[in-house]
């Protein structure tokens, strides 16, 4: 998540109109547009006031949450699978050890 998307989701969280954020902190609505949708840099102080009536703190805006892996699922699904592949495995040679044991019997 960029820094944009934060102001967004935080903006959105406190039910706030785009136009009450940029009025307040004091930039023509192209501005903040740009700003949320990370199209401009943005000034410390700005950040600072839109921090202020978003009611957050500036570091909650900077921070990028990771985005959790689409593929998370799947690989945890795949490491599952191996894992009881390993086991089929195991269980396998100890049948053919088991069928050998009763040939070896039955012959001898």
């Amino acid at each position: 998540m960029n820094i944009g998307e934060n102001i967004r989701r935080f903006r959105r969280e406190k039910d706030l109109k785009a136009e009450q954020v940029f009025e307040q902190i004091g930039v023509s609505q192209s501005t903040y547009s740009k700003i949320e949708n990370n199209r401009c840099k943005i000034d410390i102080d700005i950040l600072g006031k839109i921090a202020l009536v978003l009611d957050v703190d500036v570091v909650q805006l900077l921070s990028f949450e990771k985005k959790k892996s689409q593929y998370s699922e799947f690989d945890a699904l795949i490491n599952t699978l191996e894992d009881k592949i390993a086991l089929l495995k195991e269980q396998n040679l100890l049948l053919k050890e088991e069928i050998q044991i009763l040939k070896n019997k039955k012959s001898g």
